[in-house]
């Protein structure tokens, strides 16, 4: 058996297949070099109560089964977990309204101890904390996402279970009774590790029969492909995209050196990774993250949800000034917002992690945040879901924007949950490029998505608490593709 795909969920997957099929030989792809170098192990490390998953929804009840799974692994294996409370706080009488729906929520999914405080018991718990009421969840812990993806890597290892890194899968074909795997080496630049880094998927932007721009891998292969559209003459930079970019700045010197670059990049993948035949299996499962959406088009399987890559960046002070916070502050989350969230949270090291910013990223390379890949920014820009998104969220988007090249501006929005926070000694924290996911409508997929055609399962998009309920969305998608290909 295959699954496709190293970050936290990839590797509960894994794991939970040992544990349901012990004689199961199980083999790991990741494109990457390490277990979690993608989105896990660029969290604040908060182990999610399930405050705001809608009452009686799968997500509610991966939420409270993940943390129930959750707590005794991280004892067993020696883990950090530290519970150290959280408070939402409502800054005006709007944000009031939210809380409440918010606390009705909460106690409806059965977070223990959640409540509604006022301003001096919440002045109590967080001293440095200002507010006009807050909701106090008093067993939301923080933990190492990280330290527990390559625990439960370990316990993988220790089944016979392999890995197989800087290892990315170019090719997936559903057969009736197994699923075939072609794959290719990842070099440096593939994986963002060095100047010039890309994301290593070879795609192009072509219109469909809906006049919508799609991007469509060159390389992977399902069961029904389409002919792949040869790149254009003049550079790889190909597709209308191409086009339309080389007809409003090719005569500009910077974008004559970007298609170079490109062209080079190419041009030493195609001499340097030659995609080989990984083999078949009786049963793949694909958590991919960044890429989910290209590698379920390629097998056959629904477009929706798109994945649109953002970047996201913490910054963290140190002792004495991370002490001022306790535990856990943040806002009180808005649907209409989402690019609206502020954090204050001490790490299991001590830490005190600020943030987040959060903009659209310049690529999907988990290895890189600067670097742009113009292929995904026109995956992204083709997709009339992005615009539809963007123009209901353009305030947000534009004010995590100014936070994120305004030092001034970040500080001003941190201190509206803490004024007397010392920021002097701020600096970079943990900074990845993390995976949206929405529909043709334009409306973000906050949910658990799974999609399967025969013994291939895919996992295409994760609630927000993903990481806390990474035990028990493995047990859950095990079973059900267990099921699918009759092995239960």
């Amino acid at each position: 058996m295959a699954v496709v795909g190293a970050g936290i969920i990839g590797v509960a997957l894994a794991r939970e297949i040992t544990r349901q099929l012990p004689d199961a030989e199980v083999t790991v792809f990741e494109r990457g070099r390490t277990v979690g170098n993608a989105q896990t192990g660029h969290t604040a490390g908060i182990v999610h109560a399930g405050l705001d998953e809608e009452p009686g929804s799968l997500e509610a009840t991966l939420a409270r089964r993940g943390v129930e799974l959750l707590i005794p692994y991280l004892a067993e294996a020696g883990l950090p977990y530290r519970e150290c409370g959280q408070l939402v706080v409502a800054q005006d009488t709007d944000e009031v309204d939210r809380l409440e729906q918010l606390a009705s929520r909460a106690e409806k999914n059965g977070v223990p101890g959640v409540r509604l405080v006022d301003r001096a018991r919440m002045e109590e718990i967080e001293p440095g904390v200002r507010g006009v009421q807050a909701l106090y969840s008093p067993h939301t812990a923080i933990t190492d996402y990280s330290a527990l993806a390559e625990a439960l890597a370990a316990e993988v290892r220790d089944a016979g279970g392999r890995f197989r890194f800087s290892t990315e899968v170019t090719g997936i074909d559903t057969l009736s009774s197994e699923v075939r795997l072609r794959t290719r080496p990842v070099t440096a630049k593939d994986d963002g590790a060095g100047e010039g880094s890309e994301s290593g998927y070879s795609t192009e932007i072509v219109v469909g029969p809906d006049g919508e721009a799609h991007d469509r891998p060159r390389t992977y292969r399902g069961e029904d492909p389409e002919p792949a559209a040869e790149p254009s003459e003049k550079s790889s930079l190909g597709g209308r995209l191409g086009d339309e970019l080389r007809t409003r700045f090719g005569d500009k010197d910077w974008f004559k050196q970007a298609e170079e670059r490109i062209d080079g990049w190419n041009s030493e993948r195609k001499s340097t990774s030659a995609e080989v035949d990984a083999g078949t299996f009786d049963l793949v499962l694909v958590a991919a993250g960044l890429q989910s959406d290209r590698l379920a088009t390629a097998t056959g399987l629904s477009a929706d949800p798109r994945i649109v890559p953002l970047t996201s960046t913490y910054s963290q002070l140190r002792a004495p000034a991370a002490e001022a916070v306790h535990g856990i502050i943040s806002s009180v989350p808005d649907p209409g917002e989402p690019f609206e969230e502020t954090v204050l949270a001490r790490t299991v090291s001590g830490a005190l992690l600020l943030g987040p910013t959060t903009h659209l990223a310049l690529g999907r390379g988990e290895g890189s945040v600067g670097d742009i890949d113009f292929g995904d920014l026109g995956a992204s820009f083709g997709f009339s879901g992005f615009w539809k998104f963007a123009k209901r969220n353009a305030r947000a988007a534009a004010e995590g924007v100014r936070s994120a090249t305004s030092t001034s501006a970040f500080v001003e929005r941190l201190k509206r949950y803490a004024p007397d926070l010392d920021t002097a000694g701020m600096t970079t924290g943990p900074r990845g490029v993390g995976a949206l996911a929405i529909d043709d409508k334009g409306e973000l997929v906050t949910g658990l998505v799974v999609s399967a055609r025969g013994r291939l399962t895919q996992v295409r998009s994760v609630p927000k608490a993903g990481a806390t309920s990474a035990l028990a969305i493995a047990e859950h998608v095990v079973a059900s593709a267990l099921k699918s290909a009759g092995r239960r």
